[in-house]
This record gives C-alpha cells, structure tokens and sequence, in this order.
C-alpha cells in the first residue's frame, strides 16, 4: 500500500479533531463578533442602495434637483432611506437596480441579502451577517472537496482548520458583497463535477449543472471555473469525445441555457457595465510591479497584518506597502508556489495535480497575462483571483496532512512547527482584523473614515459640497452612515461655483482633482483651502481667513 492510500485510509485523530473543532470556533467568533464596527465601505453601500429597492437614477433626481441653488441644501439624513429597505419596494425593485444600474452584477446574492435584510434588519451589521453565515458552509464544502479530490476524510479536517483562520476567508465573512457566496460555489460546484465523473450519473451531472448555474448567477468570472472545469476533462480523457465529456457539454449547456435571462441583460446593458468596470484599465508603472503585487498578495490568505494600502490605484510595489513587508511576502509567496508544483509533481496522481493546477491557475495566470499584455490591474484586484487562492490553500492542505501523518519522525517536527507557524500568523491576522477599523481590501475605506471624524470634530456650522458625478455620490453616500444626521450637504453642477451660505464656518467638499472648481475657489483670497485627502479629493475651506 503506498503512502497516498495509506493516507486515503487514514481516520483523523482524536487531537486533529480538538484542534480543528477548537479553531472552527475561533474562526467562527472572528466572524460573528464586530460585524458593524468596520467601516461601511463604497462598495457594500451598492449593496445597501441595491436592497433598498431605489435605483441610481431616483438617487440622483433627488439629490442633484437644485444645482448650485442653495435651497438645494440637504441634511445627510435625507440620504438615509436610500440605504434602508423602502416597505413599498419589492425584491423584484433590487433586480430592477441591477438591470438599470450595476448588470455586471448577478442577482442571486443581492436577492438573497434582501429577503435576509427584511427579518435580521438593514443596519451595516444585519446586513453582512449574512456573509458571516454563508462564510460556515466552506466548512462542509471545502471538506466535500477533499473528500472527492483525495479520498481522505483527514485531509478534509485539515481543510477545515486553515479555512477556519484564513484571512482570507474571515474577511470576506464581514464584507457585505457576494464574494463569500462565490467561495462557495467555487467549491462546490468543483466538487460536485468531480462527484459526477465518478459516478457518472443523471443525477449527478444535473447537480453539476445546477450547482454551475448558481455559480453564474453569483459572479461572471465562475466562467473561468467552468472552462477550467472543461480543460480538465478534455485533457483527462486524452482529447476523446467521449461520455464524460459529453455529459460535461450537456450539464455545461444546460447551465448556460439556466443563465440566460442575465445573459440578456448583460448583452442589453453592456455599455453600462463597462463603464463601471473602467477601473480596471488602470496600469501599474510597469511589469515587475504588476508581479510582485500579484505575488504579494497571495500571502494574504495565510497571514494578512493590514499592511497593504486600501488605495484603488496602486501602480507600484512600494506604494502596496512597506518595501520590507512585499519583499518578505513576495519570497513566500514564490516558495510557496514553487514548493507546490514540485509536490504535485511528484506525490499526487497527474489528475488530481491536474484539477488542482487549472482550478485556481486558469483564471489567476489567464489575468495576469491578459495585464501584462494589454494593461490594467485585473490579476491584483485581490476578489478576483480567489479561484487561485481556493486552489493554493487546498494543495496546502494536501502538503500538510501528508507530511504530518506520513513523513517521518524528523520531518514530522518540522512540519509540526511550520503547522504551528501557520496558525499563529492567522490567528494574529484575525486578531488584528477584529480589532481594525478598517481594512486593506475596503477600498478607500480608512480615508473616508477619516474625512468622517474629521467633518464631525467640525464646529457645528458645516457644509459639505460634492459636484454631480456617480463616484462623488457613492463617496456621500459611504460618508452619510458616519456623519452626524445636522450635517448640511450641498450637491452642484459640475464646474458651477456656488454662492458660498455666510451661515457655514467650515466647507469641506468633494470634488475631481481635475475639476476647475477647485481651481475658482483657490483664486478667492479670502478664504484658505487646502486639499486634505487627494486621492477621494476631499477638500477643506475655512471662510474669513485672509492670506
């Protein structure tokens, strides 16, 4: 019997269970406990506006109706109900949002975060604990997974330990978007493929299909699952059309066919989608920084001490974060990846390296190279390439459990210790997590924190303008679940000066960094303005002060 059979065969010890059982626990606490003390970031507020049942464009009616007029003058807590469930609106009002004004987008978490939101409430906590409890069914699913790819129940336990700790997985058990959901499609629907090419049933490729199409309908990037799912197979079985791979086409189809309805949308709104996803031209100042972000980031999903900027648009390694910190993680990151494809080399059957190498290294290289050559940040944006980061964590996994139970008595310890440098670099993270603010991923999310506090430690005579364009309403928007309620807001037109309410001591405003009314308001001497966050261009201006 050789070592993978023994490991196939072996039960999970009683001390493995304690261990796994007590960091469940652990990981569990970190995603329950704080859900609403970080900030309520751009993002999750599409969330909140897509829930309430009001689209982007009765938001804009309402709030840029009187340009410039100072009796267009609002308070923030007018912005309220467009963050809150409106009872005359119906689940049917939140896709009608996503149709209108976010299609990249598919329905089937904001659906299910709605109907969570009408009875656990719509306040930031009520709303992403709905992630924190999609985020215990990786349990069940990562372990289903190893059942499948290694035939080993231990193997399964020790999934179940570094999903339990994962910075990876914690964070997005407090984020109130759909990415946890798609951890769980990922794994599922990966399991469930390798389910029916054993079984080779009606039954099981029809949950294959489903399990696929619910993958579609959580996020547009399962497509790289799916064809990576597909190369699998066809190099499986050697470029042969035969049953297996006919059954994947059927149940791949019938997906697709499940698919449809937001197949349309997406073709009719195209032009919407791809302005919203503009961003992601972006480039970074050149290769070698685009590589070592991506190589950086990939430490994030074993030990993640917040270190990294939370800025959209980093384009170079020592803007991402401290020179030292992207270098440690960096050679991490490269021995780790070396050390995998050597180990799947040489330990595991070619089909199940196979499926492990084309799972996450499809769509993670598939990005990188589509930026390298034609530009963008694609392959850093760090929600995107967690199909690369499942498959990472689960050949980890796999190396664990073999070398713990399997290698021998030296090399036992010394795994031991690398065991145990692995879960306490997690445990510090998610102890860092539970004690933040913020964090790295919530874009923006510590300098609109601050423009907050800093709006609110204002004397209480204080306007906040913001010209008309969607990213400076999102900015209000984020800003309102922090400012005091009397606080006063303004929106303008762009370009539009207006006349300056002699009521107010402290303006501050939001507004392009390009923008020429940044520029009419520098030429008034009689007040002083300074730009206090350029990224947000979030400015402030304190009246009667001569130069």
């Amino acid at each position: 019997m050789d070592k993978l059979q023994i490991l196939a065969k072996s039960n999970p010890p009683t001390w493995l269970k304690i261990l796994v059982i007590s960091l469940i626990g652990l990981g569990i606490f970190f995603r329950f406990t704080h859900l609403g003390q970080k900030v309520y970031w751009y993002d999750e507020i599409a969330t909140s506006l897509a829930i309430s049942g009001h689209t982007l464009a009765e938001v804009k009616q309402e709030v840029f109706s009187n340009w410039g007029n100072n009796q267009g003058i609002i308070t923030a807590i007018t912005l309220d109900k467009y963050q809150h469930i409106n009872p005359d609106r119906s689940v049917a009002d939140t896709v009608r949002y996503l149709i209108t004004s976010d299609p990249q987008h598919p329905p089937l978490y904001y659906v299910m975060v709605r109907l969570w939101a009408q009875v656990f409430g719509d306040f930031p906590a009520g709303v992403r604990s709905l992630s924190a409890v999609i985020s215990l069914l990786i349990f069940p699913s990562v372990y289903w997974l190893c059942l499948e790819l290694f035939e080993s129940p231990l193997v399964g336990w020790v999934g179940m330990a570094v999903m339990g700790i994962s910075p990876l997985q914690v964070f997005f058990a407090q984020d109130a978007r759909e990415y946890g959901l798609w951890m769980v499609m990922i794994l599922v629907s990966s399991a469930a493929l390798l389910q029916a090419i054993r079984r080779e049933s009606f039954f099981t490729w029809a949950v294959y299909a489903l399990t696929l199409a619910l993958g579609f309908y959580t996020h547009l990037l399962t497509v790289m699952v799916a064809i990576a799912h597909g190369i699998y197979i066809v190099i499986r079985q050697k470029f042969r059309f035969q049953k297996t791979l006919r059954n994947y086409l059927l149940s791949s189809i019938a997906a697709c066919l499940m698919f449809l309805p937001w197949l349309t949308v997406l073709i009719t709104k195209a032009e919407t989608a791809t302005n919203l996803l503009s961003w992601i031209t972006f480039k970074t100042d050149s290769p070698f920084d685009l590589i070592g972000i991506w190589l950086s980031r990939i430490s994030r999903i074993f030990f993640d001490f917040n270190l990294t900027s939370d800025d959209a648009w980093v384009n170079n390694l020592s803007y991402e974060s401290p020179l030292f910190y992207s270098i440690i993680t960096i050679i991490f990151s490269l021995f780790l990846i070396i050390y995998i494809i050597i180990f799947l080399t040489k330990f595991l059957p070619t089909n199940t390296s196979l499926f492990i190498a084309l799972l996450g290294g499809f769509p993670g290289l598939t990005l990188l190279l589509y930026d390298l050559a034609f530009g963008g940040i694609r392959s850093i944006h760090f929600r995107y390439q967690i199909p690369l980061y499942l498959s990472i964590q689960i050949a980890v996994v796999y190396i664990l459990a073999f070398h713990l139970f399997l290698a021998k008595s030296w090399q036992k310890n010394f795994w031991q210790l690398i065991l145990v440098g692995l879960l306490i670099s997690g445990l510090v993270s998610d102890v860092r997590f539970f004690q933040a603010e913020t964090w790295w991923p919530q874009i923006g999310g510590k300098n609109l924190l601050a423009m907050s506090k800093r709006i609110n430690q204002s004397n209480n005579n204080v306007l906040l303008i913001s010209n008309k364009n969607d990213y400076n309403l999102g900015v209000i928007l984020t800003l309102s679940h922090s400012l005091e309620p009397k606080i006063s807001l303004l929106p303008i037109q762009n370009n539009q000066l207006p006349i300056m309410p002699q009521d107010y001591k402290s303006i501050f405003f939001v507004d392009d960094l390009e923008n020429s009314l940044a520029h009419q308001l520098q030429q008034d001497k009689t007040n002083s303005l300074k730009l206090v966050y350029p990224l947000e261009g979030f400015w402030q201006l304190d009246k009667n002060q001569k130069t």
